[in-house]
């Protein structure tokens, strides 16, 4: 092999290995923050599920794991309004506090806006804002339902309501979990 051959190879496994060595450092970021989180696997299996993830710096993390939890209250949302809708009005209790807990689950989803804008227009302070509006809208309209519930012992608390609600709540802590733990110099701002 002449010398200009030897070159290109050279380059070529050169440029090869520093591909792996970024995708490396990606997945490193990722299991590194996730790592921090009370749900590593549950951030970690949300981060894999966004192709975007891969190119992201420790705020666009934080914008998909909040995206997940925002989903996955949609979904909690979704599943009420319909059992409400499919409830009998004659059982006056179970459909009012059905009525109740999809309007506060519409409420809870609408509010992850707040998070997902600080995060994605990088508002002075998105690290706190977007902390703030999860722990002071979001949280707290998405678990009234729950509280519904608890204080009429007498009604069935749907199975699907309650997973639904703590997959959420575990959506949020992972969220909390990168945005208190992006080290500054993983942001581009």
């Amino acid at each position: 092999m002449d010398s200009c051959g030897l070159l290109a190879l050279t380059l070529f496994l050169f440029t090869l290995s520093f591909q792996f060595l970024v995708i490396k450092s990606d997945e490193a970021l990722i299991q590194n923050l996730c790592h921090k989180t009370p749900e590593p696997v549950l951030c970690a299996d949300c981060l894999h599920l966004d192709p975007a993830s891969k190119d992201a710096d420790g705020r666009g993390v934080a914008l998909i794991t909040v995206r997940c939890a925002e989903s996955d209250a949609e979904q909690v949302y979704n599943f009420t309004f319909n059992l409400w809708q499919k409830t009998p009005k004659s059982n006056v209790a179970l459909y009012n506090t059905l009525d109740t807990c999809s309007i506060q689950f519409l409420v809870a989803h609408d509010s992850f806006r707040g998070a997902t804008v600080a995060l994605e227009k990088r508002v002075l302070n998105w690290r706190g804002a977007a902390m703030d509006q999860l722990t002071s809208q979001v949280s707290p309209y998405l678990n009234r339902c729950l509280e519904l519930f608890k204080k009429q012992p007498q009604l069935p608390l749907p199975n699907t309501i309650l997973i639904g609600t703590e997959a959420v709540n575990q959506g949020i802590a992972v969220s909390l979990g990168i945005l208190k733990n992006i080290p500054d110099k993983l942001t581009l701002s």
